[in-house]
């Protein structure tokens, strides 16, 4: 059996295996997990020597209808790379942070099988495989967000559910679409004729592209991330951020690259949006007080950037491999940067089962290994020289400075000022986030819970700290296959990448000191307040405009009476219908039958219509009950008897399946409904 296929099938075995044995052992159990993890780990490291130059496919026929394709190049490999590296390392730190949590079992099993989901996405090329597996991701990981059972993390899963079924309904419509132009669902062959469709492209770019950006929290589709970060336990929280965003990024750039062959004006959309991101995700990170929130507005912001390096690929077309190489390293760099992250706010969590800054205050201080690890993982996302981050920011700098040297527009040069003041953001409430919890002085905190930060915990965020150094200070490394693969599927030769030089260091600089004025000018002048015991921050974005309760929910809820009032309508109509069927055959049946027969038989003893309108009546007896009728007319009598309760019964059974139907039709109306006006104004 190919290789591709044990890396997708050993972590949906180990959700099984590691359940059975959980029902009898857990420390049995954890151990399973850590080194089936580990295995799955190996696996896709020997997978590389056969990636390194060319893609790899397999198929397996007759599985989902229309056969398993997979494929393995150097953009779903980093995507692999960094889920098995991510799940081996969480699963490792979970088995110290779920000391104290219930339903441990189930925990774990839904935690592998979406792994087993996620790596099936990654490797998917037929598109009705990458949306099974890009569901059933949405569908296994909602068990991990509701895990606490309180009501704060039922209603993050409401929301987080419910964005994953719109998503996925309106994404269906748009392969359905997909396929009923090109006749293929393989991506590849998809691809190559999805650029000559016309205007219908972008209908079926937009709609596939839909579920994609929910996934990566694309404004306005990101109102369920804060919510769904915060309840989740943080191991869960780190592979929502770290790798499921990924896979609404990875299906973004498969729609611009692979599919709709980088079109100009997706690309700019998604550019665009991804400025969007950057800011409104780092204002709302320097409003808040909970270090979860923070870290996951954070990513909404840091997925700004990532959009605008997609959007630059598409933008520069056969010349945007640098865009693409940056692109793929900023998503292997926020992986490990914010999985880092999460777990020192886990350690934080398990010890105070609190993560309001304004308690946790001076917590960090004289912690050394946490404080640390914990600064590498800031110094990572606010691209410090010497850390992963500065390396992907750096390149993605260059993209942009290479667009506006192809454009000559100013357009891009705003946005380069805006990609810098971003980066500045960054800064800022990180380093409010870092000060509160490792530089405050708090008395109550001073010495205390230092034996309880066990190794288990620090270990995995030792081995994530120290990638973030080694690509950050050996950058070619991982920079060579990358580039290889944007040289391999088609961009023109990138002649020199240089990371480090006075001018890319110079603007690190410069939105360091942004992110250190907005620190001290904003932050700590007009979001913290003083008193006598000290100090607290407040956030003044609890009372702005809410899109989800605000917006999403008002419209739905018209909508809802609205589709509630038309569809009650067509069901009544159906009702109605039947029942004047109903009643105009019970009339006939009522009628004909004794008229008919009294047409061709002089005479009815009145016993035998009523034996007629009644259930039981057969031959046998109207013959009794007249003597004088003959026995093939008491036959015919029965006959029209049995033919009227079938129709009857026909009648009932259609009327039932009437009502079925419309309450059908109700269900999936409003997707529908409104996937079609979309079609209708975008396509024409």
């Amino acid at each position: 059996m190919n290789t591709l296929v044990y890396i997708l099938i050993l972590p949906l075995l180990g959700a099984f295996i590691g359940y059975y044995i959980g029902r009898k052992n857990e420390m049995k159990r954890d151990l399973f997990n850590v080194v089936f993890t580990a295995v799955e780990l190996l696996l896709v490291i020997t997978l590389f020597p056969a990636i390194k130059d060319q893609a790899i496919e397999y198929m397996v026929p007759n599985i989902m209808g229309t056969g398993l394709h997979l494929k393995v190049d150097m953009l779903r490999y980093a995507m692999l790379f960094i889920s098995a590296l991510a799940w081996f390392l969480t699963t490792m730190y979970s088995t110290q942070y779920l000391i104290k949590k219930k339903n441990r079992n189930r925990y774990y099993f839904f935690f592998m099988l979406t792994y087993a989901m996620t790596m099936g996405v990654f490797m998917s090329e037929n598109i009705i495989n990458l949306f099974t597996f890009f569901e059933g991701m949405s569908l296994t990981s909602y068990a991990l967000v509701i895990h606490d059972e309180d009501k704060y993390s039922h209603e993050a899963g409401k929301s987080y559910l419910a964005m994953a079924i719109a998503g996925g309904l309106v994404m269906l419509f748009g392969i359905f679409l997909a396929f009923d132009y090109t006749g293929t669902l393989d991506i590849g062959d998809m691809g190559k004729i999805m650029p000559t469709l016309g205007d219908i492209r972008y209908v079926i770019a937009l709609l596939v592209m839909f579920g994609f950006m929910i996934k990566a929290s694309v404004f306005p589709l990101h109102t369920w991330l804060p919510k769904a970060y915060t309840a989740a336990p943080t191991p869960s929280s780190a592979l929502l951020s770290g790798i499921l965003l990924k896979t609404g990024l990875f299906g973004i750039i498969i729609v611009l690259v692979e599919l709709m062959n980088f079109d100009i004006a997706i690309a700019l959309l998604l550019y665009c949006l991804g400025i969007i991101n950057i800011f409104l995700g780092g204002i709302l990170a320097i409003m808040q007080r909970n270090v979860k929130r923070i870290i996951a507005y954070s990513s909404m912001s840091q997925t700004g950037f990532m959009l605008m390096g997609i959007g630059l690929v598409g933008i520069l077309g056969k010349e945007g491999g640098l865009a693409l190489s940056a692109t793929i390293l900023y998503m292997i760099n926020h992986a490990f940067f914010k999985i880092l992250l999460f777990m020192g706010t886990g350690i934080i969590y398990m010890i105070l089962g609190e993560l309001s800054i304004n308690k946790i205050s001076g917590f960090g201080r004289k912690k050394y290994k946490l404080g640390i690890f914990f600064l590498i993982g800031v110094l990572g996302l606010c691209a410090f020289p010497g850390f992963n981050g500065f390396v992907s920011k750096t390149l993605l700098h260059e993209a942009i400075l290479e667009a506006h040297h192809s454009t000559h527009h100013i357009f891009f040069t705003v946005t380069e000022y805006l990609f810098i003041l971003g980066g500045g953001l960054t800064v800022a409430y990180m380093l409010k986030l870092f000060v509160a919890i490792f530089v405050e002085n708090n008395p109550e905190f001073y010495g205390q819970y230092n034996e309880q930060v066990h190794k288990r915990a620090l270990v995995p965020m030792g081995i994530l700290a120290a990638l973030i150094l080694c690509i950050g200070l050996f950058p070619n490394a991982i920079l060579e296959p990358l580039i290889n693969y944007a040289e391999y599927i088609g961009f023109e030769p990138i002649l020199h990448v240089k990371v480090y030089s006075s001018e890319s260091i110079l603007y690190s600089m410069i939105s360091l000191l942004i992110g250190i004025l907005i620190y001290q000018l904003i932050i700590r002048r007009k979001l913290y307040v003083k008193h006598e015991t000290g100090g607290a921050y407040f956030n003044p974005s609890l009372g702005w405009f809410n899109i989800e309760t605000d917006l999403f929910d008002p419209i739905l809820k018209i909508l809802y009476k609205l589709f509630s009032i038309v569809f009650s309508l067509i069901d009544n109509w159906l009702l109605f219908t039947a029942k004047l069927l109903a009643d105009g055959f019970k009339r006939i049946s009522d009628v004909d039958i004794v008229t008919s027969i009294n047409r061709e038989v002089k005479w009815v003893p009145k016993e035998a219509s009523l034996m007629i309108k009644g259930i039981n009546a057969k031959a046998e007896d109207l013959k009794n009950i007249d003597p004088k009728m003959k026995m093939e007319e008491a036959l015919e009598l029965e006959m029209f008897k049995e033919q009227s309760s079938k129709l009857k019964e026909l009648i009932v059974r259609g009327h039932f399946k009437m009502t079925s139907i419309s309450n059908s039709i109700f269900l999936f109306g409003i997707v529908v409904v409104f996937c079609f006006l979309f079609v209708y104004v975008i396509g024409n």
